[in-house]
């Protein structure tokens, strides 16, 4: 009897465990994804609207409302709460965890600028459902276009290189092949005076983006400094995924890419990590109501090995930003996550508040992680609040127009019309 006893008191302490944990306040899978959510302030992507009621139906938004409406489908009680859309990151190196970490933090959606094409093709079918899924929707480029030995070619993944004008047709039907939703070439200029890795030509860019226009897709460039940015848009690129510090973005370029409907993803908290380096402290680890995980403080504690740059390259980036807003070049969000002094799903806030400091408004910080990626990538249903539009979408407390950090701690998020968190 005495061994019975022994045996009975660690299930006893296990189940006692059980139930001092708190009940879940919804369980997603069985709450289903038809409801109506309001009263609450909506900002649809765009603009802050008129309606205060969300209608939503197997998982898309149906109808927005003025007043609350008869109905028979669940009603979630918004308390003038503000609802925007899920977030989208226009810049990410997916893997692992990365989607769930993302999904977690309220990005719905992530844009991967160069990946495992396995990877890449494992969660295609998931971003046409309308299934529960406890993870980010994914569209990518695969592999990217790059010279022998160039950037890319470091981290273990195979890539297949462009080593001639002529072989940029094989190419990009190849990454077409693996999955490729759109085309991401890598490109230094001739004679860039610092050091890079080996770069296709300037010849052999022209014809890299030629050949993805052929196939319909489009042709995305990573450049790191303003002369490289000029060629990828004189060569035709349709966005450039990072921009350039070494000097502030020149008139002459700015009309080029006015001219040519050019975007640019500026990647500045991975640039801040670079040039500065304070903000994962200021905004994140100080503030002691944020729960992040291990994995996620260290690579936003790593730091960029041997880099040393003058402090003005940080105001370059700046007035850069600032300059292309002003011209009314679209600008997304994009975090290049998990590169030193970056995380995935934090990172991306991190980058709409240094998009704040640039100087550009609230509606466009918030804008440059919800329509206007989503209308950069042709991305189907997403980026808006609006009726056809998928459930995907985030509750915040206070209102993002006066405290942006309002973002790091969402109150509800809805992924396919489940509310995930």
């Amino acid at each position: 009897m005495k061994q019975k006893i022994v045996l009975l008191l660690p299930l006893v302490a296990v189940i006692s465990v059980f139930l001092l944990l708190p009940t879940p306040a919804h369980n997603p899978k069985t709450e289903g994804q038809s409801f109506i959510l309001g009263p609450v302030q909506i900002f649809d992507g765009t603009e802050v609207v008129e309606a205060s009621f969300i209608e939503v139906q197997n998982g898309m938004i149906v109808a927005l409302h003025n007043a609350q409406p008869e109905s028979d489908l669940a009603f979630i009680q918004g308390n003038h709460q503000w609802v925007i859309p899920g977030l989208i990151d226009a810049h990410v190196h997916a893997w692992g965890g990365a989607l769930e970490d993302n999904l977690a933090r309220g990005v719905t959606t992530v844009l991967d600028m160069f990946g495992d094409p396995r990877f890449l093709a494992q969660h295609k079918s998931t971003r046409s459902n309308r299934e529960f899924s406890n993870q980010a929707d994914l569209f990518g480029a695969g592999l990217l276009i790059t010279a022998p030995q160039g950037h890319g070619t470091q981290y273990g993944i195979q890539v297949s290189t462009l080593s001639h004008p002529d072989q940029a047709m094989s190419l990009i039907s190849e990454r077409i092949n693996t999955g490729s939703d759109f085309i991401k070439i890598v490109y230094t200029h001739e004679g860039a005076g610092y050091a890079h890795a080996p770069s296709i030509s300037k010849s052999e860019l022209e014809a890299s983006i030629k050949a993805a226009h052929a196939q319909n897709l489009m042709a995305v460039v990573h450049i790191s400094d303003a002369q490289s940015a000029m060629d990828a848009v004189q060569a035709g690129a349709d966005g450039l995924v990072h921009s350039f510090f070494d000097e502030v973005i020149s008139d002459e370029l700015v009309a080029l890419m006015q001219d040519n409907h050019v975007f640019v993803i500026p990647t500045m908290v991975v640039y801040e990590g670079m040039l500065r380096g304070s903000i994962n402290e200021r905004a994140l680890f100080s503030n002691d109501d944020l729960n992040i995980e291990r994995s996620a403080r260290a690579t936003l504690s790593r730091t960029f090995n041997n880099t040393e740059f003058p402090a003005h390259f940080y105001s370059n980036l700046l007035e850069t930003t600032k300059k292309l807003h002003s011209a009314g070049i679209s600008v997304l969000a994009g975090s290049d996550a998990p590169n030193p002094n970056t995380a995935h799903g934090w990172s991306l806030i991190i980058e709409l508040m240094l998009l704040e400091e640039a100087g550009l408004p609230a509606s466009t910080v918030l804008s440059a992680a919800t329509q206007q990626p989503a209308l950069a990538f042709n991305l189907p249903e997403r980026g808006m609040i609006a009726p056809g539009m998928r459930a995907d979408m985030l509750l915040l407390q206070d209102s993002p127009f006066e405290q942006l950090d309002t973002l790091l701690t969402p109150k509800g998020i809805w992924k396919n019309g489940f509310r995930v968190k």
